[in-house]
C-alpha cells in the first residue's frame, strides 16, 4: 500500500511568494510540504487578512476541500523555497477508506488546526495586544523555533504585518509594542528574524492579560 501511495505522489515546487490556490479555487489536490515554509490566509470582504498558520516540513495542507469536495477555504503562499508532494483527491479518499492509521492521523491533525484556530480567536477576544503578541511569538518558538546562545530563535522571516494579521492587530500597534518588548529584554529582532530572550517574561505577560499557557 505504501509503495502503491509513493508512486501516485507528485513533486511540484514554488518559489517565495508564488501561490500555491487562492481561496475559492476548486480543490483537487493535498500538499505535503517535503521542504521550505507556507503560509495559510484568508481574507475578509472588506480586505482584510488573517494569517491562520504557518506551516513547515512534514506538515500537509489543503485536505478540507478534498473530503468535502468544497472549494478551498483559505489562501496558501510559498514563503522560502518550497517543495510539495500532491496527491490527487480520489488517490486520498481511497486511500483514507483503506487505512485507518492513516485516516486517524489526518482527523489527528485537523483536530490540531482547529485547536489553534481555536485558541488565535480566543485570544482576539479576551487578551489584549500584548498578551496576544507574547501568544503568537511563544506559539511561532514551538512551531519553528531553534535554541541560540541567546534565546529561541524564531526560523522565520518575519515582517510585523505577519505578525499584525495573526493577532489582529495593525502594523502600527505591533510595533509600539514590539517596542516595549524590545526594550524590556524580552525579545531581541535582526531584520526579519524574532529571538525570544525571556520566555518566563512573556509567558507572566499572557497570564497577566487574563489568558492560560498552553
Amino acid at each position: 500500500e505504501a509503495n502503491s501511495l509513493a508512486s501516485r505522489l507528485v513533486m511540484r515546487r514554488f518559489s517565495p511568494g508564488q501561490i500555491i490556490f487562492h481561496h475559492g479555487d476548486p480543490g483537487g489536490l493535498l500538499y505535503i510540504i517535503s521542504s521550505g515554509k507556507v503560509k495559510i490566509t484568508h481574507a475578509t470582504p472588506d480586505g482584510q487578512e488573517a494569517l491562520l498558520a504557518i506551516l513547515g516540513q512534514g506538515e500537509f495542507f489543503g485536505e478540507l476541500a478534498l473530503l468535502d469536495n468544497s472549494t478551498r477555504s483559505a489562501t496558501a503562499e510559498a514563503i522560502q523555497q518550497t517543495a510539495t508532494l500532491t496527491l490527487h483527491r480520489d488517490d486520498f479518499r481511497r486511500f483514507i477508506a483503506q487505512n485507518p492509521d492513516f485516516a486517524m492521523h489526518v482527523l489527528q491533525t485537523m483536530a490540531q488546526h482547529i485547536r489553534r484556530l481555536n485558541g488565535q480567536l480566543s485570544d482576539i477576544f479576551f487578551l489584549d495586544l500584548p498578551g496576544r503578541l507574547a501568544r503568537t511569538l511563544l506559539r511561532l518558538a514551538e512551531q519553528h523555533g531553534k535554541v541560540t546562545p541567546d534565546g529561541i530563535l524564531i526560523d522565520l522571516a518575519l515582517t510585523q504585518t505577519d505578525l499584525a494579521e495573526m493577532t489582529g492587530a495593525t502594523r502600527v500597534s505591533i510595533n509600539k509594542t514590539l517596542g516595549r518588548f524590545r526594550r524590556a529584554g524580552w525579545v531581541k529582532t535582526k531584520g526579519r528574524r524574532f529571538t525570544i530572550l525571556d520566555r518566563d517574561a512573556l509567558v507572566n505577560l499572557i497570564l497577566i492579560s487574563g489568558g492560560s499557557v498552553y
